[in-house]
């Protein structure tokens, strides 16, 4: 199953990964930036392979799943049956936002992502007979890092994308009307190819500031090319799969954590609200359900719904809906499960709208100065910028009433590209009004009809 609109909560690999992995949102994980421990400031949440773990799943993983370090205290293992594996980095001077290995050069030293598909098919292997045979079932997690920058990949990757072939984006320019909240610095300008001096466009980095067509085309063949390698790191693994007769028994899921800007809206980086920075790749393979292949649903998903999809499909107890406050619960969602768009993809009791975030300003003693609250509908993007109140020790909450900047309305449903803020114009005034009413009030009056 192809979801064709699946959203991360929030544009950044921590949040948006301990988002998924908890099936909390931001606001309830208190995780909005790196380097903070949501056991710490949110609650003792039970993650995804923990639940499997504790139901008598071998949990085994490596890569990049929690955020490492201390993101997630290290992987946080106590979601784990055996130590998590993480392979050395690839050398980066930040000199390069992107480089071609040449052959000779990875026989001598692999990129980390082959290394860490290398060990987790080890490991594969040693678990797949008890996993074939019922003894143990498996839960195997496989976190490859790119196409993260600096985008690295074997350079026989960039033959597919022949630089005369290499298209440019479809919106180089903000959106008409963008507030400056909107914005966040381009993050290739912390390598030294992308420096305003190195690519002759003094003023890049700054709103609006494009980079020139070919530096444009150079970056997203490479970034295209660094897909195609973690492609293949994947599909190595669906392989050992076959040859370990586990194809037809396994679960297999395919996500990313964010989106990301090559150009569009003059932006290089996550860390946005716009749609291309949280939409994400999300497919589900389940044995006897998607055999036929072709299923694909146009219905809004978020990452939230995942961690209650995998426990319906794998035949565990469902993960019951978070109350409003949920830190003192261990085990609760605030998704649904998305298992009735298998059988009916264009189901419309299917929620309506979804919801992200990202802060903006200085984080004081964990929690951010300001958040840009997203709903996006069929029909539309809406996005309020406020203050956070401090409510004491970790809690905060979004201040509705004390807006940092003006709002953003897309009119998504023929302005896909998101290219014009219509929050001015006075015939979308009851627009607005229902908007934020709904975002204001939250997911939980969003969730379907039939959970």
């Amino acid at each position: 199953m192809v979801f064709e609109r699946a959203f991360a909560q929030q544009a950044l690999c921590s949040p948006s990964r301990t988002s998924m992995l908890t099936s909390r949102r931001p606001d309830t994980t208190r995780i909005t930036r790196i380097g903070t421990y949501w056991r710490d400031l949110g609650g003792d949440f039970t993650t995804l392979p923990q639940y499997f773990k504790n139901n008598g799943y071998m949990t085994v993983g490596g890569g990049k799943l929690f955020h490492g370090g201390p993101s997630s205290n290290h992987n946080d293992p106590i979601s784990w049956s055996k130590g998590y594996h993480t392979a050395a980095e690839d050398p980066d001077d930040k000199q390069h936002s992107w480089r071609a290995f040449t052959a000779d050069e990875l026989a001598a030293a692999p990129l980390r992502d082959t290394r860490e598909t290398d060990h987790m098919i080890k490991q594969l292997k040693m678990y797949s007979r008890n996993a074939s045979e019922g003894v143990q079932p498996l839960f195997l997690a496989l976190g490859i890092h790119k196409p993260h920058l600096p985008s690295f990949f074997p350079e026989e990757f960039l033959k597919y994308y022949p630089e005369e072939d290499v298209d440019l984006p479809y919106n180089m320019h903000c959106p008409q009307g963008m507030p400056e909240s909107a914005w966040h610095k381009p993050e290739v300008t912390q390598y030294a190819d992308c420096l305003p001096e190195a690519v002759g466009v003094p003023d890049f980095g700054e709103i609006n500031a494009t980079l020139p067509v070919s530096k444009i085309k150079e970056l997203r063949r490479a970034y295209y090319a660094s897909i195609s390698y973690i492609d293949y790191e994947f599909g190595r693994m669906l392989e050992k799969l076959v040859e370990y007769n586990l194809f037809d028994k396994t679960i297999i899921v395919f996500w990313s954590d964010h989106g990301w800007q090559m150009g569009e809206h003059a932006g290089w980086s996550k860390l946005v609200n716009f749609e291309i920075g949280t939409r994400a790749p999300l497919m589900i393979y389940v044995p006897g359900l998607t055999d036929d292949g072709g299923m694909r649903t146009n219905k809004k998903v978020e990452f939230v719904d995942l961690f209650p999809t995998l426990a319906e499909l794998a035949g565990l107890d469902p993960i019951p809906t978070c109350p409003e406050y949920s830190n003192d619960v261990d085990l609760c969602t605030e998704g649904v499960s998305m298992v009735p768009l298998f059988a009916d993809p264009d189901s419309a009791a299917w929620k309506e709208a979804v919801f992200w975030q990202h802060p903006r300003g200085p984080v004081v003693d964990d929690i951010p100065e300001n958040m840009g609250y997203s709903i996006y509908t069929d029909q539309y993007h809406y996005i309020e910028w406020v203050k956070i109140r401090r409510l004491g020790g970790h809690a905060y909450e979004p201040d509705w009433s004390e807006q940092i900047d003006f709002p953003e309305l897309y009119l998504v449903g023929s302005d896909v590209q998101e290219n014009v803020n219509v929050y001015d114009q006075p015939e979308y005034a009851d627009v607005i009004k229902e908007l934020s009413g709904r975002l204001h009030v939250g997911w939980i009056a969003e969730l379907p009809t039939y959970r």
